[in-house]
């Protein structure tokens, strides 16, 4: 069983509003997101694991959601890595990356139907549809001649709907599925899309504003190219970090409100998001004085 005791956070009022230096931020707000990974494998282990934290066998519905969580478990690690070599143009690509795992997570919970999750299978497996339906055409043009490549293909495909438990012909081009603005709309707030999701596109599809400040240095007669990787700041964890505790007190709500453990889960949350709050609030008190 998870071993689950209230939060104390590294540093108090008075010892964060003595920081005179980034690091120190930034220090504080990598082990506040630490924190935050460390109480999303608690609701983890406690909803789809055993007494020896053994992971137990589920059903489908389930595995969604126990998917999905692992997914932001394991996004939130590479975000650590990547922070801690000083990449934040990597983090900026898992940033976005986190925020719609989360989205998908909050609305799983909110949207509880079957047909939901029933949805949100059948749209990832449109993709394995057509490439299977590429490769029949392919293997038609050349009289029936499959190359073993594409037998590997097949056999792939066919393992993920038997998997999923459906057919081909259950999958077509339309999807039910709603867009990822349409699903942030009922579980996020109106700025969610335009300014944390949004934006972090830039640095998924490359667009010209990562492209102008992480990868080019504007100078008066033209461009250079910036090698050097960018430094990240604590506001690329501020977003995370909140993202997971929003996460894990819906979760408590929805799967864990029975579970002896989730008044403690909450207030766990509780402490942190206001130990974020107070990061945040001295960090850019910092950065007016500078």
């Amino acid at each position: 069983m998870a071993h689950i005791e209230l939060l104390r956070v590294k540093y108090s009022d008075g010892e964060v509003a003595h920081f005179d230096s980034e690091d120190q931020f930034m220090e504080a707000s990598v082990d506040l997101l630490n924190q935050t990974v460390a109480l999303l494998w608690n609701i983890v282990e406690l909803k789809y694991c055993d007494s020896d934290a053994k992971p137990i066998v589920i059903d489908k519905e389930n595995a969604v959601m126990a998917g999905n969580l692992v997914r932001l478990i394991k996004l939130n690690i590479s975000l650590l890595q990547n922070i801690c070599e000083r990449k934040l143009e990597i983090c900026q690509i898992i940033n976005r990356c986190i925020a719609e795992t989360v989205v998908n997570i909050k609305y799983l919970l909110v949207e509880r139907e079957e047909r939901v999750r029933r949805n949100y299978i059948k749209y990832s497996l449109i993709t394995e549809k057509e490439l299977w339906e590429t490769i029949i055409s392919n293997v038609k043009q050349r009289n029936g001649d499959t190359l073993p490549i594409e037998e590997r293909m097949q056999d792939s495909i066919q393992k993920s709907f038997d998997d999923s438990d459906m057919d081909l012909d259950d999958v077509n081009r339309s999807s039910k599925w709603k867009s990822v603005k349409a699903r942030a709309d009922v579980v996020a707030d109106e700025m969610f899309y335009s300014v944390y999701y949004g934006t972090a596109s830039h640095a998924i599809h490359g667009n010209w504003q990562d492209i102008l400040f992480n990868n080019l240095q504007k100078i008066e007669t033209g461009f250079k190219v910036k090698l050097d990787w960018e430094l990240p700041r604590p506001q690329i964890i501020d977003g995370p970090s909140i993202l997971n505790l929003e996460t894990i007190e819906l979760f408590v709500e929805k799967e864990l409100k029975e579970n002896s453990k989730s008044s403690i889960l909450t207030d766990n949350c509780k402490v942190l998001l206001n130990y974020q709050a107070i990061l945040t609030d001295y960090h850019e008190k910092w950065l007016s004085r500078k």
